[in-house]
């Protein structure tokens, strides 16, 4: 290269450099072309794999809220002689239906009351009834001869159906006096005197009782809640006979009450 080419290339390079402290001009490449065919498979590509990552992401459920169980109206079972309008008041709100014994009388005011407040009344089985409370029962045996501490003992052997009490009127008035639906057997040689006494107590209702249609009769008019047995010329067959029955009549309700709250002559 001679010497004046070389001044000339020096001259330009020296003109055409960047001043210091100076940022150089930007070159610009060329833009380059867009395939139309690879953009249209780039976005196939895009909205394919958005598709196949909202299918294979688990949905958030939301958290179950237990249902709540329909509502069952209750329902009693009724094995009393009678049903009267304090039996019937005395059901619960949601009472839907109240079965009762195949006896069982129920009160025109009790059944205007149920009609209004939608209960229906059935007919109990005997399952039903049998598991049915029905009262409470106790008995006393006066001590005496032998034969009365078997009667004790045969009464204490059914199965927790009696409860044994002094055998003493006071103790008799008391129990019955401790609950509604209470019943007392009792076994004494002086049946008179015991029940002019019982009497006497409020809330007693006692009689005296020598054949089960005694019992049957005091039962079902007069609602007795103490049956008083004089034992003498009567086997232990034939007390316990008249104790079935007096457990068979049911609870004992104070009849002549129930009349006065139905509007009825006892």
């Amino acid at each position: 290269m001679s010497q004046t080419t070389w001044d000339r290339y020096e001259t330009m390079r020296r003109t055409t450099a960047a001043a210091p402290g100076t940022i150089p001009a930007p070159v610009f490449a060329p833009p380059r072309r867009l395939d139309p065919i690879r953009a249209v498979d780039e976005a196939v590509r895009s909205v394919l794999a958005g598709l196949f990552a909202s299918r294979t992401r688990p949905l958030a459920r939301p958290n179950p809220v237990p249902a709540k169980a329909p509502a069952t109206p209750s329902e009693s079972v009724f094995t009393d002689r009678l049903f009267s309008l304090r039996h019937a008041e005395a059901l619960a709100a949601d009472a839907g239906s109240v079965r009762i014994a195949a006896g069982t009388v129920v009160t025109p005011l009790a059944r205007d009351l149920l009609k209004r407040r939608g209960i229906v009344v059935r007919l109990a089985g005997a399952a039903e009834v049998a598991a049915a409370p029905r009262g409470e029962w106790a008995f006393a045996v006066e001590p005496g001869a032998g034969w009365l501490d078997a009667l004790q003992r045969s009464f204490l052997e059914d199965a927790g159906l009696w409860r044994e009490l002094e055998a003493s009127v006071d103790a008799a008035v008391e129990w019955l006096e401790g609950g509604e639906g209470r019943g007392v057997f009792l076994v004494t040689s002086d049946g008179a005197t015991a029940v002019w006494r019982a009497c006497r107590a409020p809330g007693v209702r006692a009689a005296f009782a020598a054949e089960p249609a005694d019992v049957h009769r005091a039962t079902q008019t007069l609602g007795a809640n103490l049956i008083v047995v004089d034992p003498a010329g009567k086997s232990i067959a034939w007390i316990k006979q008249l104790a079935t029955a007096f457990r068979r009549a049911g609870a004992p309700r104070d009849l002549i009450e129930t009349c006065r709250e139905d509007g009825r002559t006892p």
